[in-house]
């Protein structure tokens, strides 16, 4: 009776403890963020009109 109590608890703790690591990566994800910091006069065009819609897709990125 005690074996499958303990059972039971470490596997409760294991997975609680994949899922703090998951977390843990999850917060720790950094992705690059690009902005245009300089004064300069760009023209309205200066990005040739991209549309978001008309660009390539890729695949998305999902924590495992």
């Amino acid at each position: 009776m005690c074996e499958i109590f303990c059972q039971s608890v470490q596997k409760k703790q294991e997975e609680k403890r994949i899922e703090e690591e998951q977390a843990d990566k999850a917060q720790s994800w950094k992705f690059p963020v690009c902005y245009d910091d300089d004064d300069d006069k760009e023209g309205y065009n200066s990005l040739n009109d991209n549309i978001i819609s008309e660009l390539p897709s890729y695949s998305s990125v999902t924590p495992t």
